[in-house]
């Protein structure tokens, strides 16, 4: 059913940005593409390859949402240009024979295959369909030629993570087959799925059978793994096995259990599952938190919210939005990048600022934003481009797809975008609009017409920490012209540290080992104990933090509020936010909190959403 989705607020805003500032942008697609002629990934096993799959399905969701023609124009020239590279035997790769089926060559082919089969979701061409169907079964037909039983493990075809990356591939695959039929691929799909995901693991089986938590699977890179299981929720939708949709729903909810921040990203060591939950105030020396992660848990729960209809799944979409995403987002377009971090790896190159849509990282206790760019690779004039920058925009994607969706007669509001949704129910044409500050405010109002009496139920979700009655507040009657109020509390809530266990032992892999798996190291380490001497502030869908411009420092000691008070009228100069919170403690100096995704912005202010204090 066609839904015309007009919002005002927050993610429109966001999607609109990045339609403007970057997916429009030709010659940076241009490049994307050229990565597979010049075969650019060759000499060290890079991912450059992973840049045009990724940026293009992002930018299918985003076009598909403002139906702009200009950024159709050039999704569709970037199109054509991919579907020419291709080798005669099918072949479509940023490496050489030579190197290839090594580093994250599979990777790449898998983002080829996926960026194509979204943008399928939006042409308008049927020859061209036809065109990008014959192209994407070229590349599938030339793994299979190398890849399989008796040929080459898939396991075994990438440098890093036990081949997580490369069995990833699984979506991509189960998606060609349900456009083309042919059962080769879901035969293949099928090997991925035996083989286990990973290099002697076997992560379906351990997600199906339930007693492990994904930190403690044997590998751990968060956004490998869930695009894995990404795939193996497509197997499901075409095989009917029912294990395999069990399996996805554990590892669901062994992430909303064990591995989600109080921003709603996760990973406190690098870019790893680590029992996020109970390491958030351990002080790590690296980056966290990576913004890949976020975006490709909003997907994942988008998916699992359609699976099962769990609003749990929302309120975690909602948390990384408006957290842990639009603190990423380079709304100010400033340059995120620390580039003495790159000086030593590419010496002979003078590498020069770039302006790149999203940030890859994001500190929780007292730090900067903006210390590495996620992904990074250099472009040929010097500049660079990273994983998280072309990632970014399937999460605005996916939340403006969801925000208002329809089922037979049940109308679901699961984001309150301020806007309307227009959409043909039964015999009326009926329109919802949405009429709300959130989440600077929860008042919602939600008025229906009708171009004649329809009966339909629009459900509300009520989120989990709105207190009682969480879940979706359904109306079911015959709508004409009627109006319906929801008002959530924003109350602030305190929280604290979960308690964990210091002599816990953590597996990690050395990824930066040279060669295959069997040269990849593996260590057990104790990281150190978790300081319980935090506490974080939160109201409504939004985690608040300290910005070290706002007259406290974000390392200094807070006390805990006895009292908030939301700032009216004029923000402080030079911090610009959402919120402003005052806070009153009982005992010692009053100072002010804003929403995570405004503190910092300027990438050289040190931030806190974990404030450090001695009580």
């Amino acid at each position: 059913m066609k839904i015309k989705r007009s919002f005002h607020g927050t993610a429109n805003e966001a999607a609109v940005f990045l339609q403007e500032k970057f997916l429009c942008d030709a010659p940076l697609w241009a490049y994307f593409v050229d990565v597979f002629r010049t075969k650019a990934d060759s000499e060290r096993r890079g991912w450059k390859c992973e840049f045009f799959g990724k940026m293009m399905r992002g930018a299918c969701l985003v076009c598909e949402y403002t139906e702009n023609e200009a950024l159709y124009a050039v999704l569709t020239d970037a199109v054509r240009d991919m579907l020419t590279v291709a080798e005669p035997d099918g072949r479509v790769s940023s490496f050489t024979k030579e190197t290839e089926l090594s580093g994250w060559d599979m990777w790449g082919r898998k983002y080829v295959m996926l960026g194509l089969e979204y943008y399928l979701d939006i042409c308008r061409d049927e020859a061209l369909r036809a065109e990008i169907l014959a192209f994407l079964s070229g590349c599938a037909d030339a793994i299979l030629a190398k890849v399989g039983p008796d040929k080459r493990d898939i396991t075994e075809t990438a440098r890093h993570w036990y081949g997580l990356n490369s069995c990833s591939i699984l979506e991509p695959m189960v998606r060609l087959y349900r456009l083309t039929g042919e059962g080769r691929y879901l035969d293949f799909a099928t090997y991925i799925v035996e083989r286990g995901g990973a290099h002697h693991i076997n992560i379906f089986a351990l997600a199906y059978e339930n007693r492990l938590l994904p930190y403690q699977y044997g590998v751990s890179k968060a956004y490998e793994m869930i695009s894995c299981f990404e795939g193996l929720l497509e197997y499901y939708y075409v095989t009917g096995i029912e294990k395999y949709r069990t399996a996805v729903v554990n590892f669901a909810e062994a992430i909303l259990k064990s591995e989600l921040s109080i921003i709603g990203c996760s990973g406190m060591t690098h870019e790893l599952f680590d029992h996020t939950v109970t390491r958030q105030t351990v002080k790590y020396n690296g980056v966290m938190q990576e913004t890949c992660v976020t975006v490709t848990l909003m997907k994942f729960f988008s998916r699992l919210l359609a699976l099962t209809g769990d609003p749990a799944y929302a309120d975690a979409v909602e948390c990384a939005f408006y957290n842990a995403y639009l603190g990423s987002f380079n709304v100010n377009l400033a340059s995120t990048a620390s580039f003495a971090l790159y000086g030593e790896r590419f010496p002979d190159v003078k590498i020069k600022p770039t302006l790149l849509p999203f940030d890859s990282y994001s500190p929780l206790t007292p730090g900067y934003r903006g210390r590495s760019t996620g992904g990074f690779q250099l472009l040929p004039d010097g500049g660079y481009y990273g994983c998280c920058a072309c990632i970014g925009a399937a999460g605005v994607g996916v939340l403006l797809q969801d925000a208002v969706t329809v089922d037979g007669d049940v109308l679901t509001v699961n984001y309150y975008e301020n806007g309307t949704v227009s959409l043909r129910l039964g015999d009326a044409d009926v329109t919802l609009s949405l009429d709300t500050a959130y989440p600077k405010e929860g008042s919602i109002t939600g008025g229906v017409t009708a171009s004649s009496p329809v009966r339909f139920s629009l459900r509300l979700r009520r989120p989990a920490w709105a207190g009682e009655g969480a879940g979706y507040t359904v109306y079911t009657r015959e709508w004409y012209c009627d109006t319906v109020e929801l008002d959530l509390p924003m109350s602030i809530r305190i929280q604290r540290p979960l308690p964990w266990d210091k002599d816990t032992v953590y597996t990690e892999v050395d990824w930066n080992s040279p060669g295959q798996f069997a040269e990849v190291s593996k260590k057990e380490v104790k990281h150190e104990a978790a300081d319980d001497r935090y506490f974080a502030v939160l109201r409504g869908p939004l985690t608040l933090a300290a910005d070290s411009r706002m007259g406290k420092a974000a390392d200094s000691l807070f006390s805990l509020p006895a009292r908030a008070t939301p700032v009216e009228g004029e923000i402080l100069p030079g911090v610009p936010c959402l919120v402003r919170l005052h806070i009153e403690p009982a005992d010692g100096e009053p100072y002010d909190l804003v929403d995570y995704a405004s503190a910092g912005r300027d990438w050289k202010t040190m931030i806190a959403a974990w404030l450090p204090t001695e009580e």
